[in-house]
């Protein structure tokens, strides 16, 4: 049974298998890295805390913007953050869980590309695509340079909605394809949601392919079932997508797109795509000075370019192309497409089409780029399809071995070292990790950002000595105290104010106001003793939002148990 097993799967363990240098790194125990987004510690601890508290979903976080919070989570995806919190619900501490985080990350991403190539080139192009996105060097620059855990992600979902896309088209099991590719893009929006912007025209390209390959009496139900799988989408990520939409207005984000962050700034050139070798951890400038890499990878443009070569000259002498090699062709097309939105030249295209402006580095299409070129590179499996087994596999393992010599090298970090969690969660370690990106989502109510860290619960008392506070608790959205009051006071309490808190006093709910420097809500008290609970509550957006996401991931869940209990019920009848 074992040696059928090791036959039927052989590819795919051999994949896994190679796959583990990419990720051998995040095994060191006790050993952590810096990252451009050094925020993946803060966000998880964030999440953690509002799941403890009851805050789902995750809306508010109660120790970023120094301790004053703001809503993170209300419009950054929480996806690779509930992949986390499995790991901290087995016992992990923090650091651990972000590499083990970063490990399902590259093992998943190279699974989903295996699944998809192999449905289409067959298990040993399988994991050559699967390799080749692994080990893509922009793969490297996400995971160990830039901590870009977000974006990383929405590369495990670009495989599963190609394949589930087709799926659906290709085949009479509607369900399947249905829910496979409404859970994949869902996943997408809540692992990156600009990813999930751009990735749209080549996904529209790739099911346009296939319902134009169907017999066209398929078309109708085949487009009837991506318009109920677009629903599933909407109503399983209603919960975050909705607040984006409708709330963003409420948040200052003009600064994560203005000076240093506006798109023209980040524009790469052809040599650094193409030719360069140059790799660090430094940022990107305007400019071809960037401390960083954007290569695509020597192998990962070079043999798109000879297949492409090889199609040209297969069409010259035979006048067609099969349909396999079409496919490919649109790949390839596409993949350099992508790369050329990379590109100054493509500026024209980035003033007209004014959404893709907020996905703010232009370099950020190399994760299309990666993937659709890893995926044509699949073709090699046809192309040596007819050499004899010994020589198709050593031609198998000379590619990946020059794959592995060309990039492997990339995947750890340039600067490591130890550290706990404590130390992560303490003094400056602490300060930098609640003040970073303190502007991204400061609400407007707040025009300056906090300058210190907040007080627990109160903030300020006038005048000084005018009452007394005492009893004071805080959850992740919510604070409570009592108060004694003396003389008429004015309390600043140490919470900034977004839409949907609510103050109330004795049961009763009370008027505030907010301070015209940091947003802090004070409120004002006679004498007498008073209780005072506030509470951020749903706007009429989060609480429909909630609603729909909440029903429907409830139908989906009994559906899919009817489904597996019809399932077992059938076997005992047989």
């Amino acid at each position: 049974m074992f040696r059928s097993f090791l036959k039927r799967h052989f590819w795919l363990i051999l994949t896994i298998i190679l796959t583990i240098p990419a990720f051998i790194w995040f095994l060191k125990p006790g050993q952590y890295y810096n990252m451009h987004d050094d925020m993946q510690v803060i966000r998880q601890l964030q999440l953690e805390k509002c799941l403890i508290d009851g805050q789902i979903p995750c809306r508010w976080s109660p120790d970023l913007g120094f301790g004053y919070g703001y809503p993170l989570f209300n419009f950054y995806p929480p996806l690779p953050y509930i992949v986390g919190q499995v790991f901290r619900t087995l016992g992990f501490s923090f650091i651990a869980t972000v590499k083990l985080a970063a490990i399902a990350q590259i093992l998943f991403s190279s699974l989903a590309m295996y699944l998809l190539a192999s449905s289409i080139f067959g298990p040993l192009g399988g994991s050559l695509a699967a390799l080749f996105l692994t080990y893509a060097p922009y793969h490297a620059v996400n995971i160990y340079v830039r901590g870009a855990m977000n974006e990383a992600w929405a590369s495990v979902f670009f495989p599963l909605i190609f394949y589930f896309s087709m799926s659906l088209i290709q085949n009479d099991k509607k369900i399947f394809g249905i829910l496979g590719l409404g859970l994949s893009f869902t996943g997408l929006l809540l692992s990156h949601n600009p990813m999930a912007l751009t990735f749209l025209p080549f996904l529209s390209v790739w099911i346009l392919y296939w319902l134009l390959t169907n017999p066209k009496n398929k078309i109708k139900k085949s487009v009837k079932s991506l318009l109920i799988s677009g629903l599933l989408v909407i109503g399983l990520s209603s919960f975050y997508t909705l607040p984006v939409l409708f709330e963003t207005k409420y948040v200052q984000i003009n600064n994560m797109f203005e000076n240093y962050y506006h798109y023209s700034v980040h524009f790469v050139s052809y040599f650094q795509l193409f030719f360069s070798n140059f790799w660090g951890d430094g940022s990107s400038v305007w400019g071809t000075e960037d401390k960083m890499s954007f290569m695509i990878g020597y192998l990962h443009w070079i043999i798109p370019v000879l297949t492409s070569i090889y199609f040209a000259y297969h069409f010259i002498k035979k006048r067609k192309l099969t349909k396999l090699q079409y496919l490919t062709l649109i790949l390839i097309l596409l993949g350099f497409f992508s790369a050329f939105m990379t590109h100054q030249k493509s500026l024209l295209l980035w003033t007209i089409i004014s959404p893709i402006q907020k996905v703010q580095f232009p370099w950020r299409f190399l994760n299309h780029t990666v993937f659709l070129l890893s995926l044509s590179v699949a073709y090699l499996a046809v192309f040596i399809k007819k050499m004899p087994f010994v020589k198709r596999h050593i031609f198998y393992f000379f590619t990946i071995i020059i794959l592995f010599l060309l990039n492997l090298n990339y995947f750890h970090p340039l600067v490591q070292g130890p550290i706990t969690d404590e130390q992560k969660f303490s003094g400056q370690a602490w300060t930098n990790l609640v003040t970073s990106g303190i502007t991204d989502y400061l609400p407007k109510t707040s025009p300056k950002a906090p300058q210190t860290a907040a007080n627990f619960v109160v903030d300020e008392i006038s005048p000084v000595n005018s009452a007394q506070v005492s009893g004071l608790k805080k959850g992740t959205d919510w604070l409570f105290f009592n108060a004694n009051v003396i003389d008429k006071s004015t309390i600043t309490i140490a919470q900034i104010y977004y839409p949907g808190f609510q103050i109330t006093d004795n049961n009763k709910t009370i008027k505030f106001k907010t301070d015209p420097i940091y947003g802090r809500m004070q409120i004002e008290l006679s004498p007498g003793y008073h209780q005072i609970y506030v509470k951020l509550q749903n706007t009429p957006i989060r609480l429909i939002s909630n609603y729909i996401s909440f029903l429907t991931w409830l139908s989906l869940l009994i559906f899919l148990t009817y489904q597996l209990y019809g399932k077992i019920h059938q076997r005992r009848r047989d």
